[in-house]
């Protein structure tokens, strides 16, 4: 169901915006709202009737009964309302929003990140690099958003025509310069960025499966295609289908790479638990930058915000500290504090390559412990990548628990058999559908100087239930370190002066 925000208190003229458009009950239609749903109609409304509404007729019936102002449809309907005749309603609604906030894209540095893995990432360490270089900076991503002002964690993104209108909106009225939108495949794929001009896309690495692959690369050819003229792409140059994206546009780019010469390189100099340390190379210039957001695939997260800060003229070393006062995503190589305890880190890890990434990361880190796994059973992975995610975690894990997630328990078994299909011992896995149950085994388990990984099993089309998810399962392992600690005995040492005094 789409978002249902108000667009603008002013009236505009569907007539004067889609002047080729035809209208039947009525010369023109004032709109000061517009809506694609007809639940959320309000008296004086305009309903939008997209494609894929399920019965247009209805629609527009119960629009008439909420006391709306006309329809914007592609298809005469028998309906006594006035009608605005469109050929692409998903288009003509962006427009219209757009119009009712008075483009407010034109006010603003529009930065749009895309890609197969670390979107979310890239996004929020590039909204903080933004702070850095002095914009106040608007963010709209996975884990929440923020106009500029005020932070929040809503019950489903801003990810549909009227509600990415409503939220770029609210931004430029909250005073900020710059908004950063983390792109979906399925948001590119759909009306909601026709109206959206970018003046930086910011093209992710990872590996994508086979099936993933072509839409991938539709997704950033249409990333591209928002970009200004004079926009600018930055690449990371580790990975083949952002820059074969970016040689397709043709458009100006500045390429990140660890694993190769580019604009903005780095190596990774020292990896320890929980922080790692960088030395990254700009031109002529060579800074270190030390993060507790470890790993190979956060460094090229770290080094495309980088990126923006020189691309607006900021010096390497104040680039480098705009960014290190993130110290911790939710759920993306997240470590959970605890001194003397097993080490636990949760991690997304929604895919097999995101899965190794994390694995990858955690064996150049640990300390001569064993790797352990709480791995969970994706819901909406294809057979192939389920399988996929078996393997990785057999060759990189010392210990292997499968779990429940967001799905719940009904499918575990079904979907656990996809996953053992990509494992050669199939008896080493530990299957636990419980999950709270299988966090807490691997705990009770895992040695003082072992790693456990928590990969995944939130809900990611809510970054409210997915926020909530995260913190619950970080909730299980503080509970757990306490009940431990209370049940070990105190310790009184002797001291000499406690001896003279006697």
């Amino acid at each position: 169901m789409e978002d249902q925000g108000p667009c603008a208190p002013l009236g505009v003229s569907l007539r004067q915006t889609f002047p080729r458009s035809q209208f039947f009950g009525g010369d023109d239609v004032w709109v000061s709202r517009v809506v694609t749903d007809s639940v959320a109609c309000q008296p004086g409304d305009v309903l939008a009737i997209l494609g894929d509404s399920i019965d247009p007729l209805q629609a527009a019936c119960d629009a008439l009964a909420r006391g709306a102002a006309g329809i914007l449809t592609e298809q005469l309907l028998p309906i006594p309302l006035p009608q605005c005749i469109v050929n692409d309603v998903g288009r003509a609604a962006a427009k219209l929003c757009d119009v009712l906030h008075e483009s407010p894209t034109e006010s603003l540095l529009m930065v749009g990140v895309v890609g197969a893995d670390g979107k979310t990432s890239t996004a929020l360490l590039t909204a903080a690099m933004l702070r850095g270089a002095g914009y106040r900076t608007a963010y709209e991503t996975d884990l929440g958003d923020c106009d500029g002002v005020i932070q929040s964690v809503p019950p489903r993104r801003a990810d549909t025509v009227t509600s990415v209108s409503e939220f770029l909106a609210s931004a430029r009225d909250s005073g900020s310069a710059a908004a950063v939108i983390e792109l979906s495949a399925e948001m590119l794929h759909s009306p909601v960025v026709d109206a959206l001009q970018f003046d930086v896309i910011v093209l992710t690495g990872g590996k994508p499966s086979r099936q993933c692959e072509m839409g991938l690369a539709d997704a950033m050819d249409l990333a591209l295609e928002r970009l200004r003229e004079g926009g600018v792409a930055i690449v990371n140059g580790d990975s083949p289908a952002a820059m074969a994206a970016a040689d397709r546009a043709g458009v100006p780019t500045l390429v990140h790479a660890l694993r190769r010469d580019a604009d903005v390189s780095a190596k990774i100099f020292e990896q320890q638990p929980g922080m790692t340390t960088l030395m990254v190379t700009a031109g002529d210039v060579t800074a270190v930058l030390e993060t507790p957001l470890t790993g190979a695939a956060m460094a090229a997260n770290q080094l495309a915000a980088i990126t923006l800060g020189l691309l607006l003229e900021l010096p390497l070393h104040q680039a480098i500290e705009s960014i290190s006062g993130v110290k911790s995503l939710p759920g993306r190589m997240q470590r959970l504090p605890g001194y003397g305890e097993t080490a636990v880190v949760l991690d997304a890890a929604g895919s097999a390559a995101r899965l190794g990434n994390a694995l990858r990361s955690l064996r150049r880190e640990r300390c001569g412990g064993k790797l352990w796994i709480v791995a969970t059973v994706a819901e909406r992975q294809s057979e192939c990548e389920t399988a996929a995610c078996g393997r990785t975690a057999e060759r990189y894990a010392d210990h292997v628990v499968l779990t429940s997630g967001a799905a719940g328990k009904a499918n575990f078994l079904r979907r656990a058999h996809c996953w053992l299909d990509g494992v050669e011992n199939v008896a080493g896995p530990r299957l636990m559908a419980d999950r709270q149950a299988a966090i807490e085994w691997v705990l009770d388990h895992a040695a003082a100087n072992d790693t456990v990984l928590i990969a995944g099993g939130w809900p990611s089309d809510s970054p409210e239930l997915e926020r909530g998810a995260i913190e619950a399962d970080a909730h299980i392992v503080a509970a757990h370190r306490d009940r431990q600690d209370s049940g070990t005995e105190p310790v009184i040492l002797s001291h000499p002066a406690l001896h003279a005094a006697s």
